[in-house]
């Protein structure tokens, strides 16, 4: 997996593409989500859009990190998951949007934040 990152206005978009390395992936993932939680952005949007599936240890450093960054007051958000996960209303912490405009509306608006889906 490589970890693209960009910096926009208002959050951090770190685009996952595909690999066969699930320990490098964990290790650019893990890299990536610090270097975004110092880049002073409100949000960190994770673009799923080129990748087939998510491993569980991928999971639970995108579910550590985002109850991590909860009580920094940053939302993580994973945009444009991949249709192998699983998906429950059980974990709140970890949000998803369908796209990354959807992640843009919802962290701009001052209303409910995105449903809490359990990725599993």
């Amino acid at each position: 997996m490589r970890v693209y990152r960009e910096n926009l206005p208002n959050s951090c978009l770190l685009i996952l593409t595909e690999s066969d390395d699930n320990h490098l992936t964990v290790l650019l993932l893990t890299e990536a989500l610090q270097q975004a939680c110092g880049s002073g952005k409100s949000s960190i949007w994770v673009d799923c859009s080129q990748v087939q599936q998510l491993s569980s240890t991928v999971l639970a450093v995108l579910r550590h990190y985002a109850s991590w960054l909860q009580q920094q007051h940053i939302t993580l958000v994973v945009c444009h998951p991949p249709d192998s996960l699983q998906m429950e209303r059980s974990d709140a912490n970890l949000l998803v949007a369908p796209s990354l405009l959807d992640a843009e509306l919802q962290c701009r608006s001052s209303g409910p934040r995105l449903a809490g889906i359990g990725l599993t």
